[in-house]
């Protein structure tokens, strides 16, 4: 078991991704702790701030803590507010940007890259 206090883990990270714009992530399960399918990051996109528009094999389950997005999928536009789930499908393109006048703060979990490239179901151990 892997414990991890968002207060007491280390400084925000800048988002160095290509089309990130005042994004900050802390990265709370990952490989190191111990995780091996999901990952857990925290993510802080300051005002006027956009994650980069992005599509890749990975499933995305989002949630948010506080702020207001405009979210980007394939299909359509939406906006979401504290509270809200969201479930971005494997390449589907997304992107979320900050509407607010706080920061948006949200909790997103990712599958690991090997399960999208096996081109077989993960098998559980």
């Amino acid at each position: 078991m892997y414990i991890v206090n968002l207060e007491q883990k280390k400084e925000f990270e800048a988002l160095s991704k290509e089309g990130a714009e005042r994004v900050r992530v802390k990265y709370l399960i990952h490989k190191s702790a111990g995780a091996e399918k999901f990952f857990l990051r925290y993510y802080v996109v300051d005002k006027g701030g956009h994650t980069p528009l992005d599509t890749h094999a990975g499933e995305h389950e989002v949630f948010i803590v506080k702020g207001r997005a405009r979210v980007r999928g394939s299909d359509r536009v939406y906006e979401v507010g504290p509270k809200d789930a969201i479930f971005i499908g494997s390449n589907e393109v997304h992107q979320f940007v900050n509407i607010g006048d706080e920061p948006l703060e949200f909790l997103c979990v990712r599958g690991a890259d090997e399960l999208y490239t096996t081109g077989t179901p993960a098998q559980p151990r």
